[in-house]
């Protein structure tokens, strides 16, 4: 993968985060790739015709904490990662077809 630097101006508290990371181009670099992923997700709900709110994320978000809390660690995890593993792998089945 070929890199290219790009120098951005960040408010002092992002700035401050940045500087506490050991590597902040791959903090820059993962903080970019989920928010496309999100902003992608919330394309994909819209053309299914479900609108992402603000506060219906808030009410999901505090849903899956308190399932976490309530599920033994071990098996929160093992979900988790079986979620991520289908995405990527959603993932990388798109850009086989895009190539």
């Amino acid at each position: 993968m070929t890199k290219r630097r790009v120098t951005v101006s960040v408010p002092e508290d992002v700035a401050e985060t940045l500087e506490q990371q050991p590597n902040a181009s791959a903090y820059v670099a993962q903080a970019v790739r989920d928010r496309r992923r999100m902003d992608e997700f919330r394309a994909l709900m819209a053309d299914a015709g479900v609108q992402l709110t603000e506060q219906g994320m808030a009410e999901a978000r505090a849903h899956r904490l308190q399932v976490q809390a309530q599920w033994p660690h071990e098996r929160y995890e093992a979900v988790r990662e079986r979620v991520r593993q289908h995405m990527q792998d959603e993932a990388d089945d798109a850009s086989r077809s895009a190539a």
